[in-house]
């Protein structure tokens, strides 16, 4: 056992760093996409943090998989180049202990990926879905960019805003479109003002020291007000919409609700989850004959082959993902046809070395 806690340790250090690289690049991308949304005006500024936490689910569904498959990868090349793992053969220990270390590691990933795919990624997808809705719903101050023309959510006025100092909004252009009972679109510009929200969610903007234009291009009728003081209510009460059940976005469903299902996009859903998983186990069954390193090629050229299986079989699961969705292929031929030729790949090379494969491809001319 001292020397399977050895190999456990030596490779589950590799797959935390290479864990927390992943998780960087991958978080990079997601902020950069949120705060480019953040600076057009389509997120709210203190959105960009909880977006950010909320989208961990969904990029540990492919981190996990990719994580073990090159700590292994990784610390049993590293292990073969500094021949640890043939003084340790040499020494009597049985192949089947780098194996069985690997299923301990693999069972670990395994559970936290189950727990991901079955709890946390609905969970913060419907969670991610609540929040956007809530801040269509409810505006505030936070979700106004100065420099910009902005719609207010209801579509019913445009609003400008050239500089925000705390609750003060200063330089303020609005153009309310919509005609409201007896009263014509009309322009308000001034020098200040401030947003606020009512007790029933409505929104209403308050100017001081400004003008109101009001009338239209085609009406040669038009009204200039003066004032100290304008009140107008931009936005009206709104709630979430509330989506039928049939509708939910699929990465909001729960396994139990997949199960359910019979339309194409949730069976594609469910075997795409259930994909991620099996794909811990395939691949680091696979990948532990696929470290060794041959001394004349060195590590990188004896880490292509295994890189190349790794992206063939999530290309392949992505493109039949897709297909499954437009309903083109049945999933459980497809999806567990990739899987069951991956598992045999694992098997004939794990078992090469053995009497009966050996006979096997003497007899076919491979060997």
């Amino acid at each position: 056992m001292i020397i399977v806690r050895y190999l456990i340790k030596e490779i589950f250090k590799t797959q935390i760093s290479i864990l927390l690289i992943l998780l960087l690049i991958f978080f990079s991308q997601s902020m950069i996409r949120i705060l480019g949304s953040a600076v057009e005006g389509q997120v709210s500024a203190d959105l960009i943090f909880p977006l950010l936490a909320l989208g961990v689910p969904d990029m540990a569904q492919l981190i996990l998989p990719l994580s073990l498959f090159l700590a292994l990868l990784m610390a049993l090349g590293k292990m073969h180049t500094e021949s640890e793992i043939t003084a340790l053969y040499a020494c009597g220990m049985s192949p089947k202990r780098v194996l069985f270390s690997a299923a301990l590691l693999a069972i670990l990933t395994g559970t936290a990926a189950i727990l991901n795919v079955s709890y946390f990624l609905p969970w913060s997808a419907q969670y991610k879905t609540t929040l956007i809705e809530n801040a269509k719903s409810n505006p505030t101050l936070a979700a106004l960019v100065q420099g910009q023309f902005q719609p207010t959510p209801d579509r019913s006025a445009v609003i400008y805003v050239s500089d925000i100092n705390g609750q003060t909004l200063e330089g303020v252009f609005l153009a309310q479109l919509a005609q409201v009972d007896n009263r014509k679109p009309s322009i308000v510009i001034a020098s200040e003002g401030e947003l606020k929200i009512n007790d029933d969610n409505s929104q209403e903007v308050v100017l001081r020291e400004g003008k109101r234009y009001e009338g239209t291009a085609k009406s040669a009728e038009f009204r200039i007000t003066s004032f100290d003081t304008y009140q107008a209510i931009i936005s009206q009460p709104t709630t979430p919409n509330e989506v039928k059940k049939d509708n939910v976005p699929i990465d909001e469903l729960t396994f139990k609700e997949l199960l359910t299902r019979t339309d194409s996009k949730a069976k594609a859903e469910l075997h795409w989850r259930l994909t991620l998983v099996a794909a811990i186990f395939l691949m680091a069954y696979i990948v532990i004959p696929l470290s060794e390193v041959n001394p004349r090629q060195g590590r990188v050229v004896s880490m292509l082959p295994a890189i190349l299986l790794y992206l063939i079989y999530f290309l392949a699961q992505s493109s039949i993902k897709t297909n499954v969705a437009k309903d083109a292929i049945n999933p459980i031929i497809w999806v567990w046809g990739v899987n069951f030729i991956y598992f045999l790949i694992g098997v004939v090379l794990n078992y090469r070395h053995s009497p009966l494969l050996k006979r096997l491809f003497s007899k076919s001319g491979v060997a």
